[in-house]
């Protein structure tokens, strides 16, 4: 156990307490326990669906007969438990028959990242419970028990598992859990994930935790298989010590060794059978006399792109894991657990839940065939004018909080995602202009339409406020070491519509670095579109830079501007925000000044599928790629107006000549899609580029 924090551990956990209830009898133990797998003709899965407030809940998914690959969604896809207490966010579900046979328990991580938490803060000050039920006919299930089981070091506790051991006779409970020096209470010192364990019988009085597994470097996502009397363990190596990072395998003969006493049987398993980055793994043997025969599975989660998929192997001691060739699995699953049940409770279940089986919900997937788009999903709540931008191995969105009469919002919140699809939102505002009761202290409001850009490592967001002093908008500039903040807002308004050069509102700024001159500009307006030259400081313009662009056809607000050879390149927005027929512009020039051309209309709305008001757009590029993506708000489906707003991302195309084609607004948006070089979703703080 490398390290003073791991000492302190040891420290903290010398007497282990015992476990309360009475020890069981000994049985030999799989997932499926003391049940007769050869009574087994049937399986369920429990998962989440994604990081939002509605997927982070338990759903039930049941195999089509004895059939590993054959899956249905149960409850009509509607989530069977969901959490009162903690975080009230459920993921990563765990389920497991008692030793005896006669009860099931379900476990769970206690994280809510729909809610608004932030993956920085889920590993640093994160939830110390597992949540948990038991259920005697996996229909009929208890009340949840909130049980606190990490020790105050932990910074989280991630994909609880269990399994019974025969030589404790009880059950060892396992997760992972960053930890802290004793004395950094406020957990702000490096750290990394270990796995952790404590012993139960009930699943209701835990053992005081123990280490587990210590690398060194990053573990999670521990799963483990019994067969033959040796334990299998599959586990993701975070920090790549077995080659990559990537899901591992190893064994023993004892199920609570040290790292030392398992055997590396094989690693970097997803990247050899051909998947993208993955995690979550969950193992099982298939029952006897499946439709596919005799093998072993783990499925894991393809995080990055097509979520769960299953691999399979003949052997498990010498496994080649390789993605099974034809599967049909439920919607969206993400990690979870699959069980062997018997012909019985197969058929309790699909009745109770009255099973799904319209074939419309469901994924059938083959490798020799082409993959549907995921889809991205909607940032849950209102949201207005996003500008994205790309900092590191995430991208990130500064929109404008809607849902206000008269657009009156006064707080800015922070989006990141690590493939455009999982969007996690910052828990909590990083401006506020509620004059002396915000950190905006000359703005009362309307927090409208921001940007942000980076140099030499400072980070500056620009925005638009009311000012009580000049009676209208202005804009103002805050500035940040990091892309998430803190930010520091300047004690007073940057541009204030005043002089000789002014526009009709000073809003919707936006900042663009041209590369060809290396000079960084600065456009807004509402009405009159105008452009200036950034000075060093970034918190003011050069004098007598300020221009007209005068030749954009139908101008009404939102410019945005980005270069792609041989032209740069400026969207805006045409008509009122609240008109159905808001809309995005496009003009192209050989200056970032212009003159411009006008090319036409890029994006309007399609009544067909309901979307209306699609406009205040952004656009980014993939670094190292030709991909390029749009951010843009229509209005919310189907009861939205001008201040019920809600953001998308569709994808961007150039033609031959280098001009953008028009973008097709659609209702699923792009398939994920993660940064150049970047594996794990806590790489976001390596690094930034825009």
């Amino acid at each position: 156990m490398p390290g003073s924090i791991g000492q302190t551990l040891v420290a903290a956990l010398a007497a282990i307490t015992a476990v309360s209830a009475a020890v069981l009898p000994s049985t030999s133990h799989q997932r499926f326990s003391r049940q007769d797998a050869a009574e087994y003709e049937g399986y369920m899965f429990a998962y989440f669906t994604g990081s939002s407030v509605e997927g982070e809940k338990i759903y039930f998914a049941a195999s089509n007969g004895n059939d590993a690959l054959s899956w249905q969604e149960l409850n009509g896809g509607e989530p069977v438990l969901s959490s009162t207490k903690g975080t009230t966010g459920l993921r990563d579900p765990f389920i497991i028959r008692s030793h005896d046979g006669g009860t099931f328990y379900l476990l769970a991580t206690d994280l809510s990242i729909g809610g608004g938490t932030g993956w920085g803060e889920a590993v640093r000050d994160g939830s110390r419970y597992l949540e948990i039920w038991e259920s005697n006919d996996l229909v009929n299930w208890s009340e949840q028990r909130h049980v606190l089981v990490s020790p105050e070091t932990a910074g989280m506790t991630w994909a609880p598992e269990a399994h019974w051991d025969d030589e404790i006779g009880a059950y060892a409970v396992y997760w992972a859990s960053n930890l802290y020096a004793e004395n950094d209470t406020e957990h702000t010192g490096t750290s990394y994930q270990r796995m952790l364990y404590a012993t139960t019988t009930d699943f209701v009085t835990f053992s005081e935790p123990q280490v587990w597994q210590d690398a060194g470097t990053a573990r999670i996502d521990s799963t483990v298989l019994k067969e033959d009397g040796v334990f299998y363990r599959f586990t993701k190596d975070e920090g790549a010590v077995t080659g990559c990072t990537d899901i591992i395998q190893e064994s023993s003969n004892d199920l609570l060794d040290s790292l030392d006493g398992w055997k590396t049987v094989a690693s970097c398993i997803g990247a050899n059978a051909g998947t993208e980055a993955v995690e979550g793994p969950t193992s099982f043997k298939s029952n006897p006399d499946d439709v596919n025969g005799e093998k072993y599975y783990l499925f894991v989660d393809e995080y990055v792109d097509r979520g769960y998929i299953p691999l399979e192997t003949d052997d498990i001691a010498n496994p080649d894991w390789q993605v099974s060739a034809s599967y049909n699995l439920p919607t969206s699953p993400r990690h979870g657990t699959v069980l062997p049940i018997t012909a019985a409770e197969l058929e309790t279940l699909t009745g109770a839940y009255k099973a799904k089986r319209d074939e419309a919900t469901l994924i059938q997937r083959k490798e020799t065939s082409d993959e549907a788009s995921n889809g991205t999903v909607l940032l849950p709540g209102l949201y207005a004018d996003p500008n994205m931008a790309v900092f590191g191995c995430q991208y990130y969105i500064y929109p404008t909080s809607d849902g206000y009469p008269g657009w009156g919002g006064k707080e800015f919140y922070v989006w990141q995602s690590p493939n455009l699809v999982d969007w996690t939102r910052s828990e909590k505002p990083f401006l506020t202009l509620n004059g002396t009761d915000g950190n905006v202290p000359w703005a009362t409001g309307n927090a409208w339409a921001p940007t942000i850009i980076e140099r030499d490592g400072t980070y500056y967001f620009y925005f638009s406020g009311q000012n009580p002093t000049y009676d209208q908008k202005t804009i103002g500039v805050a500035s940040a070491p990091s892309p998430e903040g803190p930010f520091n807002a300047e004690p007073t308004a940057m541009i204030t519509n005043e002089g000789d050069v002014t526009t009709n509102q000073a809003i919707d700024p936006d900042a663009f670095y041209d590369p060809v001159s290396g000079k960084y500009y600065l456009y807004w307006g509402n009405g009159v579109a105008l452009v200036a030259e950034l000075a060093d400081d970034m918190t003011s313009l050069v004098p007598d830079t300020t221009t007209v662009l005068s030749d954009l056809t139908d101008f009404r607000e939102g410019t945005f501007v980005v270069y792609r050879e041989p032209y740069y390149h400026m969207t805006y927005s045409i008509n009122d925000t609240g008109s159905p027929d808001y809309q995005v512009g496009y003009a192209t020039s050989d200056n970032p000044r212009g003159p411009w051309t006008y090319r036409g209309i890029l994006l309007h709305k399609d009544v067909s599928k309901g979307i209306l008001a699609t406009g205040h757009d952004s656009v980014v590029n993939v670094p190292g790629t030709d991909d390029w993506y749009m951010a843009y708000h229509r209005f919310h489906i189907p009861d939205g107006d001008g201040t019920h707003r809600e953001t998308r991302i569709d994808r961007l195309y150039f033609d031959e000549d280098g001009l953008m084609i028009p973008v097709v607004p659609t209702l699923t948006g792009p398939a994920p899609e993660r940064l150049p070089g970047c594996g794990r979703k806590e790489d976001c703080d390596k690094g930034h580029w825009r």
